[in-house]
């Protein structure tokens, strides 16, 4: 059987940094939302590596990366492309099918696909996946499904956040979540490389838990104005949800791949809060520092933060051709997906460029 994997891969984060000097910190305090568990509920590791955040007004967030001069999902995602297709040395008529993944799409209900692709000259299909937080994880799967089965040669996939459209300056939830795209090439590798084992599962039981609105009259220089509304029980689904999802899929990824959690050399993740990277090593088993941790400085990016966290393993040598990695990504109102890879030799696009502080409200 062909071995498919990860050949190329890059970021792009957008040029401003909000810090919570942004905020005013007594308004936030006002409506700072309830996370501590219910005192019926018995302890568990979520709560382990919650509790020393609840006192902290920003609940571990201290940078996000911010859209300035109206850059769009589109946009965002473009640089990313541009950036992995550069560290690949090829050019994107020989890319033959390019898969878009993004919260949210400039072009609601029909995607941002095929623009990006007539933008870039991909010489292929193009198409969209709509999967919540797991899109990068679900693209990376029916990537790899695409080439081994000789459908299609290489396949760049492009996973895009752009939480600041959502909401308004006076939102608390603001402060959680970044704006962010990541690109990659997924293709052939070495034989016994790439993609080892994965697993999937459904998350039905989080669906009306996040709801999307559509702001009427309110345009954009992009396109609608959007309002991601929050149910009160986030934090409990959260907690409820997070370990079981994660132990379940990816136990089974490892069984199939016949590898243990011991023998894994990094955990990549998305992180939707500060203290996730830290209950995720616990819940594995695993010391912390095995598994990648941008929120503090990136916030929450969604899609994007799975191949983010690649990306950041690779650049800091916590991976090398031949380690055993793990990723994993829980998508709410969508699936949770685990897979074991063993990375081969992949290409880097170049880092981010330098950001500065932005400290006014930004023009959408």
């Amino acid at each position: 059987m062909l071995s498919v994997g990860i050949q190329s891969i890059a970021i792009h984060l957008p040029e401003g940094v909000r810090t919570n000097g942004w905020w005013d910190k007594d308004a936030i305090v006002r409506r700072k939302p309830s996370l501590s568990r219910s005192q019926s509920s018995p302890p568990h590791f979520y709560d382990d590596a919650m509790k020393p955040y609840l006192s902290d007004t920003f609940l571990g967030s201290v940078e996000r990366r911010v859209v300035i001069n109206h850059e769009s999902a589109s946009s965002l995602g473009i640089k990313a492309a541009t950036k992995v297709l550069t560290a690949a040395k090829i050019p994107a008529s020989d890319i033959d099918c390019l898969i878009v993944t993004s919260l949210f799409d400039d072009n609601i209900g029909f995607g941002d696909a095929g623009y990006i692709a007539h933008e870039l000259g991909i010489g292929g299909g193009a198409f969209n996946i709509s999967a919540t937080c797991n899109g990068s994880m679900s693209a990376f799967l029916t990537a790899c499904g695409l080439v081994q089965s000789g459908q299609k040669k290489r396949v760049l996939v492009i996973a895009t956040a752009q939480f600041s459209r959502l909401f308004d300056a006076d939102d608390p939830a603001l402060r959680f979540y970044g704006d962010a795209s990541a690109a990659f090439i997924v293709g052939s590798v070495e034989k016994s490389f790439g993609l080892l084992s994965t697993e999937s599962i459904h998350l039905g039981e989080t669906c009306g838990t996040w709801h999307l609105d559509v702001i009427e009259g309110q345009q954009t220089p992009i396109s609608q104005r959007l309002r991601l509304r929050i149910d009160d029980t986030v934090s409990q689904v959260l907690r409820a949800t997070s370990e079981y999802y994660l132990k379940r899929t990816v136990d089974s990824a490892l069984l199939k791949a016949n590898v243990t959690i011991e023998q894994i050399d990094c955990v990549a993740l998305n992180t939707p809060t500060a203290w996730h990277a830290e209950f995720s090593a616990n819940a594995l088993g695993i010391a912390k520092e095995r598994v990648v941790n941008t929120f503090p400085q990136n916030a929450y990016s969604g899609p994007a933060m799975v191949p983010i966290h690649l990306y950041m393993a690779a650049t800091q040598k916590l991976i090398k051709p031949g380690s055993l990695v793990v990723l994993y990504a829980y998508g709410g109102h969508s699936e949770a997906s685990a897979a074991v890879l063993r990375w081969s030799d992949v290409s880097l696009g170049e880092p981010p460029a330098p950001a500065f502080v932005v400290d006014h409200e930004l023009t959408l």
